[in-house]
């Protein structure tokens, strides 16, 4: 019964590499590829707020320590922030002229989300992953309580701020995603090339409405899963909603830019 159980989890796993991957292949339409990753973000989103609600019902007492709390309403916040992308993604916008209805043709447009939650899971990853021992993660966290800045000691004693743009070295060690931050940043901040970007999108800029999204989903699949780590039997907490295919899809999703973002 075990070899069976075990073969099954193979081939969900197997199928949700595929399943997550599937955005990224160019072989698909826009309209394929925004399908895959809506369904992505909709499972991302019960996962979390599944967590969020089961802490909050069976875990309460956990919230009465300083750390869980801050960590659960990190949580909180990214998720409602990806509900808020989510939303905006797949209703989009419109202006309204002379009684007609003009849509807003802005790829770009959920990126300010995107890069909210971003900054929260760099936050969350050095408040509680990052530090290899108690006397680090004490000294990592009180910096932050004073200062709102991530700030880590180097060999001289002396403490050095981690830039956003630089936090991929440590959450993902993926050369690919070293743009990553100035890209998304590039859409959110008013900058002259970001601006002129905006104004003149090209037919293929907007079939990639979909990346926002997905960058989205796996940035809170990523913290969703560093939380499940801070409470007791976190990994059963999944395992009891949801089923053994989403359940490997959603570890898909959170493990997929620690590795390759090609297809």
């Amino acid at each position: 019964m075990q070899a069976i159980n075990n073969r099954t989890m193979d081939k969900a796993i197997a199928a949700a590499w595929d399943t997550v991957k599937a955005p990224l292949k160019e072989s698909l339409k826009p309209e394929e590829r925004m399908e895959v990753t809506t369904q992505l973000s909709e499972l991302t989103t019960r996962v979390a707020t599944y967590v969020i609600c089961h802490t909050l019902v069976d875990y309460m007492g956990l919230l009465k320590d300083e750390r869980i709390s801050i960590a659960h309403a990190f949580l909180q916040r990214v998720t409602s922030t990806h509900m808020c992308n989510h939303k905006l993604t797949a209703e989009g916008l419109v202006f309204r002229y002379q009684g007609e209805e003009i849509p807003l043709q802005e790829a770009y447009k959920t990126m300010t989300l995107t890069r909210t939650v971003y900054e929260h899971l760099v936050v969350f990853f050095f408040l509680f992953k990052y530090p290899l021992t108690g006397e680090e993660s004490e000294m990592i966290w009180k910096h932050w309580k004073r200062t709102g800045q991530i700030g880590l000691k180097t060999k001289d004693g002396k403490r050095e701020r981690v830039p956003y743009a630089q936090a991929w070295k440590y959450l993902f060690a993926n050369e690919e995603l070293s743009s990553l931050y100035r890209n998304m940043s590039l859409h959110c901040h008013p900058l002259y090339n970001g601006l002129k970007e905006y104004q003149y999108q090209s037919a293929e800029e907007e079939e990639n409405g979909w990346v926002p999204l997905y960058l989205s989903s796996c940035f809170v699949a990523y913290l969703c899963r560093l939380f499940l780590k801070l409470i007791p039997h976190g990994d059963e907490v999944v395992k009891g909603g949801f089923s053994m295919r989403e359940q490997a899809v959603f570890y898909a999703l959170s493990n997929i830019l620690l590795t390759t973002s090609e297809s």
